[in-house]
């Protein structure tokens, strides 16, 4: 009896994330097309669509598509937009902010105000980027970005599903 116990134990925690903020990351790299569709006093407008790559190979926005929208202050490299991350009914959007450096790199943050399926309880996270193009009517980049994600904290355990593991 002892021995089955400890053995379930052990495949418990081979299964189990290492701590609560493994469990609530999921990291990402990201290739992107952008479109600038004009120029208004300064400010480009355009359209960005790309595909995700979940760092671990599978899983969670792994080979999932994007697309949206951007407004960029030419002057300060400030700027904003929409995106709509993955498919069907796993799906996550919200606006992002970002800042474009004049040697081609950017840094942002991601805020999620839906998170549908799968990706439930996601609530954004920082990214960075590096431009490849030179042109800016017609942009390509590169991006790691990292979503956070709420971690309940009534997580059922092995033996009881759906019992809080808290006491």
């Amino acid at each position: 009896m002892r021995r089955t116990v400890f053995a379930s134990m052990l495949v418990a925690g081979l299964v189990l994330p290492a701590s609560a903020e493994d469990a609530g990351k999921i990291k990402i790299h990201s290739g992107w097309k952008l479109i600038q569709e004009r120029v208004d006093k300064g400010v480009a407008y355009g359209t960005l669509w790309g595909v995700t790559f979940n760092d671990a190979g599978a899983g969670l926005l792994h080979k999932a598509p994007a697309s949206g929208t951007y407004s960029l202050t030419q002057e300060t490299g400030k700027g904003e937009g929409e995106i709509t991350w993955g498919i069907g009914d796993d799906q996550l959007k919200g606006p992002f902010t970002i800042t474009v450096t004049p040697d081609g790199k950017a840094t942002g943050e991601n805020t999620i105000r839906e998170a549908t399926g799968k990706l439930a309880g996601v609530i954004g996270g920082p990214f960075t980027c590096a431009f490849v193009s030179v042109k800016p009517e017609d942009q390509q980049a590169w991006c790691t970005e990292v979503f956070h994600r709420k971690v309940s904290s009534t997580i059922g355990s092995a033996s009881h599903p759906g019992r809080s593991t808290r006491r």
